[in-house]
């Protein structure tokens, strides 16, 4: 049985995003369709009805956090660990320009496996230890949690749940405002689904008929008896 389920959510789209530009800790603003999807995840945010509501210090999260907030009447906690990964002497650019200054993203790794970060930017080994320090502190609630958080964070909370060679920890597609579901129970963290768009929330919230039972969860490789 699952002690608490957590609602990890994506920000909306941004200027910087569509046009190639690596925002990481920068604030910046929404497009007009951003602001759209912002109000569409305010929605499914309520709807998932959480007790508590963890956001990255950055505006792009903090606006849905906060009024989702407001409206239920409880707590949102701005949760520094839950930042976008800093890219440190190559932030605020375009991918072109990254690439002229002779670097690139995601980063590559050496013959060792590790990653090559830019000057000043956050390792993927860093981020992954922050995504599980993340984790850690979401261990011992229970109930519902909504983290209104970033592409990066949440491919590295994903990976670090899973342990995700480097590699590959990056290659997840996740929309804007797109949500991960996760479970906690029984000493793990366990995925209970991935990209969900904002009314896919809120109709499994308003409908949980729909949502089948996983009936091979608790089998033990032992012969039923």
């Amino acid at each position: 049985m699952a002690r608490q389920r957590i609602l990890l959510m994506r920000h909306p789209e941004t200027r910087e995003n569509m046009a190639g530009v690596l925002s990481g800790r920068i604030d910046v603003d929404l497009t007009p369709r951003g602001e759209e999807q912002m109000r569409r995840a305010i929605e499914a945010v309520v709807a998932w009805g959480p007790n508590r509501i963890w956001c990255s210090p950055l505006s792009r999260c903090r606006s849905i956090a906060e009024e989702a907030a407001f409206r239920l009447g409880i707590e949102c906690r701005v949760e520094p660990g839950l930042a976008e990964i800093n890219f440190g002497s190559i932030q605020g650019m375009r991918m072109d320009a990254v690439h002229e200054l002779g670097y690139d993203f995601p980063w590559p790794l050496d013959a060792d496996g590790r990653s090559m970060p830019a000057p000043g930017a956050e390792s993927f080994e860093d981020l992954l230890e922050r995504a599980r320090g993340v984790l850690a502190a979401l261990e011992p609630l229970e109930g519902r949690t909504a983290c209104i958080s970033h592409g990066g964070m949440s491919r590295a909370i994903l990976g670090a749940v899973f342990g995700t060679p480097l590699s590959t920890f990056w290659h997840v597609t996740l929309p804007n405002v797109s949500s991960q579901i996760l479970t906690y129970g029984g000493g793990h963290f366990s995925l209970a689904a991935l990209a969900l768009a904002p009314e896919e929330v809120v109709r499994r919230m308003r409908e949980p008929e729909l949502i089948g039972i996983d009936t091979t969860q608790n089998i033990s490789g032992r012969d039923a008896r």
